[in-house]
């Protein structure tokens, strides 16, 4: 089974309701914004509402951010998620919090030799 990987966009206008939401790109034919709706009474998570997007409407916001030079930030980033498949590089899937600082070991250290009178 292979593992696709989804492609989200920030502060993303929905075609639904207008509202800025983090959009998924699940496949070319497959996207979806997300909406934070609340947390679950009964189990403390949070709860979110999709709403299909076309593709047509993605592509057309997507390619008008593109040309508005006010959101070059926000297009940089975009061109990093799709040349990499998400804006983090950490393409490992692993955590990299114990990448932290290491001490260095007694065998690391050099002894300098003392010199003669």
């Amino acid at each position: 089974m292979s593992k696709t990987k989804t492609k989200c966009v920030k502060d993303f206008p929905c075609e639904r309701c207008g509202k800025k939401s983090m959009l998924q790109i699940l496949s070319p034919n497959s996207m979806r914004c997300r909406h934070y709706i609340g947390v679950d009474p009964n189990t403390k998570k949070p709860r979110f509402e999709y709403h299909r997007q076309t593709s047509e409407y993605v592509n057309r916001i997507l390619e008008s951010k593109s040309r508005n030079p006010d959101l070059k930030n926000d297009q940089t980033k975009t061109d990093q998620l799709f040349n990499n498949g998400s804006i983090s590089e950490n393409t490992s899937g692993r955590s990299l919090a114990w990448l932290g600082h290491q001490p260095p070991t007694l065998t690391t250290r050099v002894q300098i030799p003392a010199t003669a009178p």
